[in-house]
């Protein structure tokens, strides 16, 4: 979960109220207002998520999954991702089977060309240009014990 904190696919979203409705906090939110939020800066609230720059894997040690509502990666509601739990056990498997055989270094001078691109879905950029999405890694296989 802490990559999909630091990097949610959509770091900025909205919602279109059908009918008069109520926020949890109380704020009346009348029919046809358009709601943003912000799961990117969700994300690095300190008060949630003490030094929220730092990618701390042990964060989510021992695991719960979070309210969708307060971690909306995967939407929350009527409209939660009907493919959450299959994605993240993909991830899961993948990863596992990657790291099992390989380690990974970024190609030389690949680090201080990476930043986000400007997209609807979040995705690494390699190009201020906005030209390359590509993340250049070097694979070196394991020896196998």
């Amino acid at each position: 979960y802490e990559p999909l904190r630091l990097s949610p696919p959509v770091p900025l979203d909205n919602k279109v109220a059908h009918a008069d409705d109520v926020l949890p906090d109380g704020t009346k939110v009348p029919k046809n207002t358009k709601l943003f939020f912000f799961p990117w800066g969700m994300a690095r609230d300190p008060a949630v998520y003490p030094e929220p720059e730092k990618v701390k894997l042990e964060r989510w040690i021992p695991f719960s999954n979070p309210p969708a509502h307060e971690f909306p990666v995967f939407q929350a509601g009527p409209r939660i991702c009907l493919g959450k739990d299959m994605a993240i056990m993909e991830s899961k498997i993948v990863a596992a089977m990657l790291l099992q055989r390989f380690s990974f270094t970024l190609a030389k001078g690949e680090a201080e060309k990476i930043h986000y691109s400007a997209m609807l879905t979040m995705s690494v950029c390699n190009s201020k240009n906005q030209d390359s999405h590509n993340l250049w890694l070097i694979p070196e296989e394991r020896k196998q014990k």
